[in-house]
Formats: structure tokens, C-alpha cells, sequence
């Protein structure tokens, strides 16, 4: 019975060791391949990763509009499949990120995740995986209640998705970058009458005026680009943003509430230096 209650503790324990992510030294080789609620986070790895210290992080990013830039028309599109399968088949990526637009919409279900998954781990058997979650579609016509219950549902729908990936492949690391939360904590400040960085919900070309979002469907404008970013930067390099040292240029602690987003996920990286 001692041996018993021995051998759980010690599968215990190897399982909490393999959740945990090493502290990164020098910086990934990454591959995003997204939609546009996504692509605009990727792009400024590069510089961001670079300031922190990351000096060796690459990346090869590649866009497709909507539910285009889920996994499974990735897959489908033979172009792009080429393209990227030509990147993973390098034997250099450590880093790979994909997103979804959620459940019923575009190719974003465990299949059309495993089909990437199966492939990159053909050609390096250590990568990491990063799954990136965005707000959702047309964010401005919700009251705050609702855009907060749609969110709510979101993120657990995706930790489903996550759970399941790491049930199936329990070598490697899968892990969340919670970055649509942005969106949620932008909006709240906007409805509560504090967001005065911004001058309004949604950007208007016509009246020079800038938003949390550049248009009706949602995209990000400046200050969502920027928030969302910090907390890629955040969740997958472990940075301290308090002590980050960049200038985004908003009256506004965009670092405090990528913080925030970061700690509030059960799903981001958990490090060695968290024990």
C-alpha cells in the first residue's frame, strides 16, 4: 500500500514538473499563423522581445482574414500549407501560436489544432505551443454585462481546448495567452466613464477620433494593439512588466492591467521561478 501511495506521489509530482515552463534565456524560434484580431499581437514580438532581452527571438508570421486564419483553413489552403510545413519542417521552431474565432465558427476545433500539432512535433518533438485568445466579433454593440458572459464562455470553451491538447500530448507545453481580456478590460473602463486615454469605444476616420477599436466588427485600434501585446510579451517570456522599461505612450497603466490579464489566467505559463 506504501509503494501505492509512492508511485501516485511521484506521478504527481513529475506531472506538476513537466507543466512547468523553463525560465527562456536568449529567445524563441516562433511561428504565429492568425487572423487579423491576432497578427497585430505577433508583429511586435520582435521589438518587444528585443527590449526585454531576447535577443535570439525569431518568428515567420502568417495572416489570413477571419475565420480564414483558424487552423483547419490554414490546413485547407494549400498555399499557406506549403508555406508554413516548410517552417516546421526546419527542425528550428520552439515557439508555435494559433488562435481560433471560437466554437462554431472557422476551423478551430481539437482536429484542426492536432493536424499542426502532429506535424511540427514530426519535425521538433519539444515544441511549445501557444494558443492566443481574442475578444470576440463586434464588441461595441454589447452592455458590458453581456460582452463579459460572452468572454466568460469563450475562455472556457478554449481552456477546454487546451485541456484536451495537454491530456493528448502530456510531453509538451501548451498554454494560453489570455490577450482578448484586454478588450474586456478596456470596455469596462470605457462604460464606467475612465477611459480617458481614448476618446471613444470604436475609432472614427471622419472625426479624427481614436477608440479601443478601429471599426464595427472590432479590430484593434492602438491601444488594444499595444495591451495585447504586453501581454504576449508577459505570458510568454515571463517579463515583469512593472519594471519594463517602454513607453506606449498612453496616460493609462496598460503594464498594470497586462498584469492583470496575465494573473487572472489559470491557463498562462507557469515557471519554475513560480514554485
Amino acid at each position: 500500500m506504501r509503494r501505492t501511495h509512492l508511485l501516485v506521489i511521484l506521478l504527481y509530482l513529475f506531472q506538476v514538473q513537466a507543466g512547468l515552463s523553463a525560465e527562456p534565456t536568449n529567445g524563441y524560434k516562433s511561428l504565429f499563423i492568425g487572423h487579423s484580431f491576432f497578427v497585430p499581437m505577433a508583429r511586435g514580438m520582435p521589438a518587444h522581445a528585443h527590449r526585454a532581452g531576447f535577443k535570439d527571438h525569431e518568428q515567420v508570421v502568417f495572416f489570413e482574414g477571419g475565420d480564414r486564419g483558424t487552423p483547419g483553413y490554414f490546413w485547407e489552403n494549400s498555399r499557406h500549407r506549403m508555406d508554413i510545413k516548410k517552417v516546421l519542417q526546419s527542425g528550428k521552431i520552439e515557439l508555435f501560436g494559433l488562435t481560433w474565432t471560437g466554437v462554431g465558427r472557422g476551423k478551430g476545433t481539437f482536429e484542426h489544432f492536432k493536424l499542426w500539432v502532429d506535424y511540427a512535433l514530426k519535425y521538433n518533438p519539444n515544441t511549445t505551443f501557444a494558443l492566443a485568445m481574442p475578444w470576440g466579433r463586434y464588441p461595441a454593440r454589447y452592455k458590458m454585462a453581456d460582452f463579459e458572459r460572452e468572454m466568460k464562455r469563450g475562455f472556457r470553451d478554449f481552456h477546454d481546448l487546451i485541456d484536451r491538447l495537454r491530456e493528448a500530448y502530456p510531453k509538451n507545453e501548451f498554454f494560453c495567452i489570455a490577450y482578448g481580456q484586454g478588450a474586456v478590460e478596456l470596455k469596462r473602463l470605457y462604460h464606467a466613464g475612465t477611459l480617458s486615454a481614448v476618446d471613444g469605444q470604436t475609432k472614427s476616420k471622419e472625426r479624427r477620433t481614436s477608440g479601443i477599436f478601429t471599426d464595427a466588427l472590432g479590430h484593434p485600434d492602438k491601444i488594444l494593439i499595444e495591451l495585447g501585446q504586453l501581454v504576449w510579451l508577459g505570458t510568454i517570456y515571463d517579463v515583469d512588466l512593472k519594471n519594463y522599461e517602454y513607453d506606449h505612450g498612453f496616460a493609462l497603466d496598460l503594464k498594470a492591467i497586462a498584469a492583470k490579464v496575465i494573473a487572472q489566467d489559470d491557463y498562462h505559463r507557469h515557471w519554475e521561478s513560480d514554485k
